[in-house]
């Protein structure tokens, strides 16, 4: 989505809110502030974002989706302005309201998250069990993403562990992932995400010290290595 785009949608979202704030429409608020907080997040200005989110959560004061959401947005604010021990700290206070929500698609992005962050704590010379608990997330993700059908966000899920499996010189497991990552994108007929799997493998042929399969990946469509795709709940 555009700049402009993300523009136009804030002054919406802020109206929105403005009527929603003169009704005293206490629900209503925090929705339109957590997908307000999206549009800052998606434009960078992350310290707009995280106070939306806040204020939101001051509102949510029972566990529902909604609550999930604005707390998962947090942590992902949280994580984008490299601040990974208040995201985990984020994550892993809110346990219980994930465990108590139906929506997979939300259980799925939570655990894809604390994912990522344990992941970006351990490469951070963290605690060496957060790469073992990051591959625990991973593979809770991808079955919740599986039980909800969402296969883009699967796909995602398995691209980014056969990354991280890449990047502990477990190459053959990376290959598994990455060819059910690819299987997936091919069939939903999504060739930007099959070539950044693509860009994935071509690493793992050269911790292989396979140049010539590497070579033959190596050029995207966008002229640049994007080696982790990230889904936005």
């Amino acid at each position: 989505m555009t700049v402009d785009a993300q523009e136009r949608s804030k002054n919406l979202i802020s109206e929105s809110l403005t009527i929603f704030e003169s009704l005293s429409y206490r629900k209503k608020i925090a929705e339109a502030q957590t997908e307000l907080a999206l549009c800052y997040w998606r434009t960078g200005e992350i310290n707009e974002a995280r106070d939306l989110l806040n204020a939101a959560l001051t509102r949510l004061t029972t566990d529902s989706e909604l609550k999930a959401k604005a707390v998962l947005r947090l942590a992902i604010v949280e994580k984008r302005a490299d601040r990974y021990s208040k995201a985990l700290r984020v994550l892993t206070k809110s346990v219980a309201l994930f465990e108590k929500i139906n929506n997979q698609t939300l259980k799925g992005c939570y655990h894809q998250t604390l994912a990522d962050v344990l992941e970006n704590l351990w490469a951070s010379d963290g605690p060496s069990d957060y790469l073992d608990r990051a591959l625990v997330e991973y593979a809770a993700a991808s079955y919740h993403f599986e039980q909800a059908e969402h296969k883009s966000y699967l796909a995602n899920v398995e691209n980014n562990l056969g990354f991280l499996l890449y990047k502990v010189n477990h190459c053959q497991e990376a290959h598994e992932h990455l060819d059910s990552a690819r299987r997936i994108f091919t069939k939903l007929k999504d060739q930007n995400a099959t070539a950044q799997v693509d860009e994935t493998r071509a690493r793992v042929f050269l911790k292989e010290k396979r140049d010539a399969d590497a070579e033959r990946l190596r050029v995207h469509p966008c002229g640049h290595w994007k080696a982790v795709i990230g889904n936005h709940c």
